[in-house]
């Protein structure tokens, strides 16, 4: 049994999927900001209930959101979920048993896009991405993971998250060791417009640069050395570099070409790795935030 904790502003075939696999203890927690929310008056399936969190203030929306779904919680295991994840039928049994096995266990997400640019980042995306989450505890991903509340500081959490922008990053904060599965490979299909995808990116590095600084510069010249290296041995470093990818998404099961844009998508890494470091602000799901440190967020104007 679960409390499934759902941020959304419309019910969408994603949610469908998770409303199916519910067993008759599961909670299913759905969180608007607005009861003007188209998924305020859709038709919820048994076991789902609306709760409306009221509009950010000092934090994301997203943040605020699975904070509200968390003070209305009723089961101790929780699982953080998002509106647009590619699920199998029995997603939600692996995660929650998972979960009883290991404590804190989080999905390995997989963005992919038809459209470009994003499509020359996929590479970029799901090998690092992969390889953090698997060799770091460095953050885990709201899209699917899931923890016992007795286990963390609760309490701290929920306030830490009406003072920041990431919930995933801060639960990786608050989870003493956390298990990344390859059980659980999730795609998310994402828009991959020039505006849509410079937001998402710099907005991920920015979440890796307000919780670990350091390490994101150091993966950041990682990248700059490797991309002067190919420039020197262009055909060795570019050969070796497609071949790691095309083996990490095998791995992964990602049945994906893109695999060869791998050396593009390192050149361009650095771009917009500085990009997400520097801008003073960023714009996520219709709001734009200004995030000066960890806990200093301050939202604008709709955008």
């Amino acid at each position: 049994m679960a409390t499934i904790i759902l941020p959304t502003f419309e019910w969408t075939w994603s949610c469908e999927q998770l409303a199916r696999q519910l067993e008759p203890e599961d909670e299913l927690l759905i969180v608007c900001d607005d009861a003007d929310d188209p998924v305020a008056s859709a038709d919820l399936p048994t076991g789902a209930d609306l709760l409306v969190a009221g509009e950010p203030d000092g934090c994301s929306g997203k943040a605020n959101a699975v904070a509200f779904g968390l003070e209305n919680a009723s089961q101790d295991r929780i699982v953080l979920t998002d509106d647009d994840v590619e699920r199998d039928d029995d997603w939600l049994v692996t995660i929650k048993r998972l979960g009883e096995e290991h404590g804190t266990v989080s999905a390995i997400p997989v963005f992919l896009s038809d459209e470009y640019p994003f499509k020359l980042f996929e590479p970029l995306c799901i090998v690092l991405a992969s390889y953090m989450m698997r060799r770091t505890d460095w953050v885990t991903w709201g899209g699917g993971v899931t923890f016992d509340r007795r286990e963390i500081d609760l309490e701290g959490y929920v306030t830490d998250l009406r003072r920041t922008v990431s919930d995933d990053a801060l639960l990786a904060e608050y989870a003493d060791d956390v298990v990344v599965s390859r059980e659980l490979v999730n795609e998310v299909r994402v828009p991959g417009g020039p505006r849509v995808t410079y937001e998402r990116i710099t907005r991920f590095v920015t979440i890796f640069y307000r919780f670990a600084p350091w390490r994101t510069l150091a993966i950041l010249g990682l990248f700059l050395i490797v991309a002067a290296v190919t420039v020197v041995g262009p055909l060795l470093v570019a050969a070796g570099i497609t071949y790691l990818t095309r083996n990490q998404y095998r791995a992964l099961g990602v049945d994906r070409g893109t695999w060869l844009l791998a050396v593009p998508s390192l050149f361009i890494a650095p771009i917009m790795g500085i990009a997400g470091i520097v801008r003073p602000t960023f714009v996520w799901g219709g709001r734009r935030y200004r995030w000066t440190d960890t806990m200093d967020v301050t939202v604008l104007e709709e955008d």
